[in-house]
């Protein structure tokens, strides 16, 4: 099938060299951005509809496509059930390919208490539709550089001690390597940045 989407707007015109507000893939990626987020950004609008292109927008899909990689890390690996979701996916994104809606029914899925090795399933078939490249991400932990990770130890120390001061510093020490801390009744929990 092919499908014809409406016109791109790049902060409110129509794209075109004539007035420079031409983007490439490169310039994005020139630019920090992941080209899979320019995809989550696309997904986000009907293709019946205009899309404006911000550097605001591309930011807000890098993030949110960051943060759906970094929940699923922590799933399981996937069984062989699949769940209801996938067919509320289905019927959606099957209604004049209603992809804006299809990926609202990945975040209630995300959001939701189905076990994760079934929401497992269910996100590998949605993405073989949305090309997301998340089984890179499904059940991988962050692997983490010896020099992180003694900072991390070293701001649980100085954490549990009582000087917050110095936790703080380390912890943006430890942001500038690439990493999150978030404190947890059960220790520090360590993720990449999500810019």
């Amino acid at each position: 099938f092919f499908v014809e989407g409406e016109h791109l707007l790049v902060d409110g015109q129509k794209m075109a060299k004539s007035a420079g507000n031409f983007y490439k893939l490169k310039d994005l990626e020139e630019k920090g951005f992941d080209p899979l987020a320019l995809r989550y950004l696309f997904l986000t609008a009907h293709y019946r509809d205009k899309l404006n292109f911000t550097w605001e927008s591309l930011t807000a899909a890098q993030r949110a496509l960051d943060h759906l990689r970094e929940e699923i890390r922590a799933w399981e690996q996937p069984k062989n059930e699949i769940g209801h979701f996938w067919q509320r996916f289905l019927e959606v994104a099957n209604n004049d390919l209603n992809l804006p809606q299809a990926v609202a029914v990945v975040w209630e899925m995300v959001r939701s208490n189905t076990p994760t090795s079934v929401k497992s399933k269910d996100l590998l078939e949605m993405d073989k539709i949305l090309g997301l490249g998340l089984d890179e991400y499904l059940g991988k932990s962050v692997e983490v550089p010896e020099n992180a990770m003694k900072l991390v130890n070293e701001r649980e120390k100085v954490r549990k001690s009582g000087d917050f001061k110095k936790a703080d510093q380390l912890r943006k020490e430890i942001k500038k390597l690439g990493f999150e801390i978030e404190d947890t009744p059960t220790g520090p929990k360590i993720k990449t940045v999500v810019n």
